[in-house]
């Protein structure tokens, strides 16, 4: 589409000569500048919540692990402007900026649109844009499926309004994140007996209406959790670890974050674990978290692991609680509400 335009625009402007400069037909010479805006500040956010020493090393492993997510440079944007009076597309650009800021001088006639953009949706693994022929119906979409690895890509969106006329030519757009993130901390000191562990949160919009910004929740998606390794010098007191170079990976503190869609405002979310134990026993948890996973955020949640696997809500987190299962080998079980 972008292609075609370039060739058009040299016959527009001849047309535009024959009928006496008339714009409103021909087309306004309009300038639209995009900005990334960013409502998380990271890492004021991990220093207000990782303070003690011991924690340091986990602030920095999820800080490097979450600035691509919560950056403010658009690695590509798509841009699109339908008619305001039939919802047909008229024109729209694709392509990679790998900035902060980017301004596009375009022409179009000279009518009311509705202008929609989408930033860092092309190389996200888990997300599409669908039914873009029409702004009524372009949505952001999460693929389906029983669990949906951790996005990517943090995506941006925007929706602007346009009335273009001799007087207003120049439009600022800002586009904001849509995406969320949980981050997991969790004190494993306790658990001599831990092998391994895996999660998921469970109750993230299966997508998002560009057109009005509407969250659509008529299904839920889960997004599967990835281990954030939390790495100190090897001269540093660590409990237990494990040698790598010049580093220790810290198995003290087991940290794990994903990068998924936000949670219905009006019930409570849930994050599933495993704990795999020594002999092949499993120990499952089910944290449920009252408050809502809002879009643009980080929500950082410290766990305590028992020596039997069990996870448990730091202390002061009234907002979340836990529903234990152990798994034992010879098949009992029974249920710990903490």
């Amino acid at each position: 589409m972008k292609r075609l335009t370039v060739i058009l625009i040299p016959l527009f402007f001849a047309a535009c000569a024959l009928i006496d400069d008339d714009l409103s037909v021909c087309g306004e010479e309009l300038v639209i500048t995009y900005q990334v805006e960013l409502h998380t500040e990271l890492s004021l956010q991990l220093q207000a919540e990782l303070t003690t020493e011991v924690e340091v090393p986990v602030r920095n492993a999820l800080g490097q692990w979450l600035s691509p997510i919560f950056s403010d440079k658009a690695k590509d944007i798509d841009l699109r402007f339908y008619s305001w009076g039939t919802d047909q597309l008229r024109y729209s650009v694709s392509e990679v900026i790998n900035a902060n800021q980017k301004s596009y001088t375009i022409v179009l006639p000279q009518e009311n649109y509705m202008h929609l953009a989408v930033a860092n949706i092309d190389d996200n693994h888990g997300m599409y844009l669908r039914g873009d022929d029409h702004s009524a119906t372009a949505q952001v979409r999460v693929n389906e499926g029983a669990e949906i690895p951790s996005l990517n890509t943090g995506v941006f969106t925007a929706r602007l309004p346009m009335q273009v006329s001799d007087s207003v030519r120049r439009f600022d757009v800002h586009l904001y994140m849509a995406t969320a993130v949980v981050a997991l901390v969790i004190d494993t000191t306790y658990c001599d007996e831990l092998v391994s562990i895996r999660g998921k949160m469970n109750g993230g919009a299966c997508g998002l209406s560009v057109y009005d910004s509407i969250f659509d929740h008529t299904s839920s998606r889960s997004f599967g959790l990835e281990e954030v390794q939390v790495k100190v010098p090897s001269a540093a007191p660590v409990r237990k670890g494990i040698q790598e170079g010049d580093t220790v990976i810290d198995a003290r503190y087991a940290c794990y974050a994903t990068v998924g869609m936000p949670t219905r405002d009006d019930i409570p979310w849930t994050l599933d674990f495993v704990s795999t134990l020594t002999e092949n026993r499993h120990t499952n948890t089910t944290l449920t978290i009252k408050d809502a996973l809002e879009a643009g955020t980080l929500r950082i949640i410290k766990l305590k692991m028992g020596p039997k696997g069990e996870l448990e809500p730091d202390e002061g987190s009234s907002e979340v609680g836990a529903t234990v299962t152990l798994d034992w080998k010879d098949g009992g079980s029974h249920d710990v509400e903490l």
